[in-house]
């Protein structure tokens, strides 16, 4: 058996007994956390099973009705799409708030996870999942960036295996997994842009064969 043959055997062995990050909170909604810039908790309503939270981003301040995530004044918080309700009366602080947004899906961060997971912008030269998928064979060999949404990552022999899946959110697309491995470890739900070299065809042995695989990639923002 030669040394890099080892070495895979001794990853794909890792790999299988590697379970995925976990993080208090729900689980990230299907499109993605939906924050444009880090949310930080100003006030906190305490319900039971839910949470209502007044947020600031950015410049804008709202309040938001999470499932029971644990956060508290000063936290940082990821949240999903919700739905509004107008002039909402807040019992507990005696007080009509003026919006309150009903939002599934929610997570208690720090802020370092809360810049990373704001949605930037997607630069020119960028791919998304299924165009990877879609132009692999002239992609190959190649570096390229590719940005998706996190859907699951595992640690093995110093590295994170991240697995992407495409950021428009098409239930369509939902088969298409691109694994990335990289040093840098995100939040499932995280929208990233990852820079790599883009491989065709890789077999770890095992049972584990890529169609695709995103060699050595780092943060692209």
């Amino acid at each position: 058996m030669t040394k890099r043959s080892s070495r895979w055997q001794v990853l794909v062995l890792a790999l299988l007994l590697a379970g995925c990050r976990t993080s208090l909170g729900t689980a990230p909604p299907p499109g993605g956390w939906a924050n444009h810039a880090p949310t930080v908790v100003e006030r906190v309503v305490d319900r039971g099973a839910n949470q209502l939270l007044e947020v600031r981003q950015g410049q804008y301040v709202t309040w938001v009705r999470v499932p029971q995530v644990g956060a508290r004044v000063g936290d940082y918080v990821l949240l999903g799409q919700g739905t509004a309700e107008r002039n909402v009366e807040v019992a507990e602080i005696g007080e009509r708030v003026p919006e309150l947004v009903t939002i599934e899906h929610a997570r208690a961060v720090d802020l370092a996870t809360a810049q990373a997971a704001s949605v930037g912008r997607i630069p020119e030269d960028a791919v998304g999942v299924a165009e990877a998928f879609a132009g692999l064979d002239a992609l190959a060999d190649r570096e390229v960036v590719v940005h998706g949404i996190v859907t699951r990552v595992a640690g093995a022999i110093g590295w994170y295996w991240v697995h992407l899946r495409d950021a428009s959110g098409d239930p369509a697309l939902a088969d298409l997994d691109l694994t990335v491995q990289t040093k840098d470890n995100p939040l499932e739900g995280q929208r990233v842009l990852y820079r790599g070299t883009l491989r065709k065809e890789v077999d770890l042995g095992f049972g584990y064969f890529y169609d695709a695989l995103l060699e050595e990639a780092e943060y692209a923002q």
